[in-house]
């Protein structure tokens, strides 16, 4: 009788241990896009984890679905009132921050041929050119229509996606012109205490298609690089250290040996009865 009480307990004993073990996590699925390393070679993005070094900052060039913010100003008779305009002050008006579904409803698209269409001038190709070229380019154009115009052209879609070992991963917009990654990582409420800062996957979209990267942001090298600062829909995901998945599944381990525990107990309870 001790002997099948002694086989029931330890039936149950492996049962609970078993069923533990199998909710461990390993690190592999805690790893977004981890399956892009099995599939066919032509869907394997161009990937490094040395990037080449570059001179200097690159002025973002104007792209096919880009949004644009343009506000044409003109003289009109009033001094006072133009240069209120000109500069920004809005007399009488409080300051209303928009949000960014009014920016995306208030912006010109840029059509799949680099493309726009403006009132006077039609349609115009901006695609290839930073803000600042096709800020001079519409001064210029104006000029036949109207007097001392002066246009202002910004980036409506500059908005990037962390995800990953940060605090407060999301869609997040910036409202610079010239933002780094860290600015994105920093908005993200920083690097968990489980963030591989040694492999941050930076995701960027190109004439040729997706290009992934890795960076090294324990290296100041990378700074010198080309994915210094991002650019619109960059997405950084911010993969996590091995030592998370033993993290994730030390509930699982402290069950296993309260189970272990439990079950020594009970054997030794009924054994003696």
């Amino acid at each position: 009788m001790r002997v099948n009480r002694t086989r029931l307990f330890m039936g149950i004993f492996t049962l609970i241990v078993g069923g533990a073990m199998q909710s461990c996590v390993g690190y592999k699925d805690l790893v977004t896009f981890n399956a892009t390393d099995d599939g066919p070679e032509t869907l394997i993005s161009d990937s490094t984890i040395q990037v080449t070094p570059t001179p200097g900052f690159q002025e973002y060039q104007i792209k096919p679905y880009d949004q644009l913010m343009i506000k044409i100003n003109a003289f009109d008779g009033s001094t006072e009132e133009f240069l209120n305009r000109e500069f920004g002050v809005a007399t009488g008006t409080p300051n209303v921050r928009s949000l960014p579904e009014d920016i995306y409803f208030r912006s010109i698209a840029v059509s799949d041929s680099g493309t726009i269409v403006l009132p006077l001038l039609g349609e115009i190709k901006v695609e290839g050119m930073t803000t600042l070229q096709l800020k001079a380019k519409l001064d210029e154009s104006y000029k036949p229509y109207l007097r001392f115009v002066s246009t202002n052209v910004k980036l409506a879609n500059m908005r990037v996606t962390v995800l990953g070992e940060v605090s407060s991963p999301g869609v997040f917009y910036l409202y610079q012109d010239r933002n780094t990654i860290l600015d994105a990582i920093g908005l993200a409420g920083d690097f968990t205490e489980f963030g591989n800062r040694k492999k941050v996957r930076m995701i960027r979209q190109t004439e040729l298609g997706a290009k992934t990267v890795f960076l090294n942001l324990s290296r100041p090298e990378f700074a010198t690089t080309e994915f210094f600062y991002v650019q619109p829909h960059d997405l950084i995901y911010v993969e996590p250290l091995k030592a998370k998945s033993f993290d994730v599944s030390s509930e699982s381990v402290g069950l296993v040996f309260s189970a272990i525990s439990v079950t020594a107990l009970l054997i030794n309870i009924f054994i003696k009865k």
